[in-house]
């Protein structure tokens, strides 16, 4: 038999583990929107609802890597812009 402590025990690990999603749900979105903000500051086409294609990630990666060559941007923002297109695209970056 279940005592009532053990059941008590099980719903207040569900609620943390209910408020961690939410937390990292949160975190996401905050994330997300930051990232949005940061195109439309830069002048860059915002995205569609779906996303942008894979192609036109990479063709983004192609012309943050030439700006990049040119030195219009520097490293700290390169790697950061780069590491944003490598998640969109499913890629680690290293």
């Amino acid at each position: 038999m279940c005592g009532l402590s053990e059941v008590a025990g099980k719903g207040r690990q569900s609620w943390e583990k209910r408020q961690r999603e939410k937390a990292k749900r949160d975190k996401q979105i905050a994330k997300r929107a930051e990232r949005e903000e940061r195109k439309t500051d830069d002048g860059e086409e915002v995205e569609s609802a779906d996303g942008p294609s894979e192609a036109e990630l990479y063709e983004r990666f192609a012309k943050l890597s030439q700006k990049h060559a040119a030195g219009d941007i520097d490293d700290e923002t390169f790697e950061e812009k780069r590491s944003e297109l490598f998640e969109q695209l499913g890629l680690e970056s290293h």
